[in-house]
């Protein structure tokens, strides 16, 4: 399956989603869960115009440091 930038993106929410109900649920599973999506999406970038991939990865990185963050913090 070809990548392009919308499924990307909806992976991206998909981790969004995982980390914002991670209260909820075991916290440290959800952030798990939530960084293999970041990494599914990741991979897929390599599919995609160097332009819509650069500013992905850096929304990817952006979701990977808040949860570096939220971990700290529990």
């Amino acid at each position: 399956m070809a990548a392009d930038p919308a499924s990307v993106w909806k992976l991206v929410e998909r981790a969004d989603e995982l980390v914002k109900y991670a209260q909820n649920r075991d916290p440290q599973t959800a952030y798990k869960q939530a960084r293999a999506v970041l990494d599914e999406a990741e991979a897929l970038t390599g599919q995609l115009e160097q332009k819509a991939a650069d500013g992905l990865r850096a929304q990817i990185e952006t979701r990977r440091a808040d949860i570096a963050r939220f971990e700290g913090e529990s």
